[in-house]
């Protein structure tokens, strides 16, 4: 099992970034240059993702754990976007100790929807994107990315950014298939962990790929957690208002 790519820019307080699915990390492009001015900035490509694509592990959540064990600094902020997100929870709630703070994008405990859980994505459009990535992946990846900025503001511009930033997948989709399966199998929402601990949720009102009401919930069911709702924003906020990012960074990291 080999180590996962890593990207450190600037000094201070250790301040790691996970994008989502389908990404890399060429996706926080646009927030580094400011972050780097007072943090010690790790951008993480998630196995079989950008420069991670050789990883060679067996896909499990174990391994996946123990390759972010690997590659993360013994304590630090983490900021996870959608399925980076994900990660970042399983993180926290194996490694507590490890995480001084843990900020979400657009992730909420449960993707998927169920009986209990009705504030997911429809779990017949999910299997059936999943379907059609199979088939078509870059295809599948354009539309995904389009469904990211819907309903969005500053739609095209970060449109490009998504696209720029996503991975190679046409020599390496089954690199990257694990991430779907992690999304539809995986439920935090029980988790003693994860509700014990302060999280700042930040999460876009039109987001049409993880829902408001998603992040509305969980906010119910995590009782220290926090939620920002950014107006006007689709799955991506900290593209489309990178400067509101920014400033909530700052903030919710000096409260610490």
């Amino acid at each position: 099992m080999s180590k996962l790519h890593i990207s450190k820019f600037g000094k201070g307080p250790n301040l790691v970034l996970l994008h989502g699915w389908g990404s890399s990390s060429k996706i926080w492009q646009t927030c580094v240059d400011q972050l780097r001015l007072k943090f010690r900035v790790w951008c993480i490509d998630l196995p079989g993702h950008g420069e991670s694509h050789a990883v060679k592990w067996d896909c499990s959540i174990e391994q996946g754990l123990e390759l972010l064990a690997q590659s993360l600094p013994q304590t630090c902020c983490i900021v996870g976007w959608s399925l980076g997100g994900l990660l970042a929870q399983l993180f926290a709630k194996q490694f507590p100790e490890r995480v001084a703070k843990l900020i979400l994008i657009a992730s909420t405990p449960k993707f998927v929807a169920s009986t209990q859980w009705p504030h997911g994505m429809h779990e017949n459009t999910f299997t059936k994107f999943s379907q059609q990535f199979k088939k078509t992946p870059q295809q599948s990846l354009q539309y995904f990315c389009a469904l990211q900025v819907l309903n969005a503001k500053s739609a095209q511009q970060t449109l490009s950014l998504l696209k720029d930033a996503l991975s190679d997948q046409q020599k390496h989709i089954e690199k990257i298939q694990w991430g779907l399966q992690w999304l539809k199998d995986i439920d935090l929402r029980d988790d003693t962990t994860l509700n014990s601990l302060r999280i700042e949720l930040l999460h876009g009102e039109n987001d049409q790929v993880s829902s408001i009401n998603a992040a509305k919930q969980t906010v119910v069911i995590w009782k220290n957690t926090k939620l920002e709702r950014i107006a006007n924003a689709g799955h991506a906020p900290f593209i489309s208002h990178s400067n509101y990012f920014l400033q909530r960074i700052n903030s919710d990291i000096k409260q610490e």
